[in-house]
């Protein structure tokens, strides 16, 4: 029988340049959101954004087309953020009326540092492009989020019949107004206690309000973690 040849290794093509950074994407978007929150949208520039992540720009157009595309990018994943941190509150299993609080201190500390990203995100809302669309499909999910709760918390008794999907928007505009506005004085829990004092005291039922009363308010800003 004749020998069969040896088979060569195959050798496969080096590849050339820089090897690919690790998670550069998020890298990107952190960086860019840190700047777009300092900055107004026609301010920055995508060489800024490239020197801030360290990578050229030509590697930052390869994940993002355009200073849009990237702008967009960072208010999709922050509201993605937003959602994943809340519902992680939520699954802690307290009162109803806790619920609402865990929403209220979830959103503010959320946006603590962020403060000008609220500006950003909503004045994206008027717009009727494919974009906008998608931005109001992800807000809709947020605010199903606190509707959801609210319906939890008014049929346990602790908040009165109403209309939840209102509601919930009332309470997403409370909180982007205090955000947006409050000052270098204001500290965290205190925010978190007026908003949820007018809020109950509007829509809450005295068993509801009895409820949080009943136990100290959870500190450190911006944590979820169960009490």
């Amino acid at each position: 029988m004749t020998p069969r040849p040896a088979i060569q290794a195959r050798r496969l093509p080096r590849r050339r340049g820089r090897p690919p950074i690790p998670r550069l994407r998020e890298t990107i978007l952190q960086a860019a959101e840190a700047i777009f929150t300092r900055r107004q949208y026609h301010e920055v520039q995508m060489d800024e954004v490239a020197a801030a992540c360290g990578v050229g720009k030509g590697t930052l157009y390869r994940h993002f087309r355009s200073k849009r595309e990237l702008y967009l990018a960072i208010m999709f994943d922050g509201i993605a953020r937003l959602r994943a941190e809340l519902e992680t509150a939520l699954a802690a299993g307290d009162a109803p009326a806790r619920q609402v609080e865990r929403i209220v201190r979830g959103t503010l500390a959320f946006f603590w540092d962020r403060r000008f990203f609220f500006a950003l995100i909503h004045g994206h809302e008027s717009k009727s492009d494919g974009d906008a669309r998608e931005w109001l499909r992800q807000r809709a999910q947020l605010s199903s989020l606190v509707q959801e709760a609210l319906e939890q918390a008014t049929a346990a008794g602790h908040v009165r019949a109403i209309d939840c999907r209102i509601a919930a928007e009332m309470l997403l505009g409370m909180m982007r107004g205090v955000n947006r506005y409050r000052t270098r004085e204001d500290g965290l829990e205190r925010l978190v206690a007026t908003v949820v004092d007018v809020f109950m005291r509007g829509v809450g039922t005295r068993a509801g309000r009895r409820v949080l009363a009943g136990r100290p308010r959870l500190g450190g800003r911006g944590r979820l973690a169960a009490g």
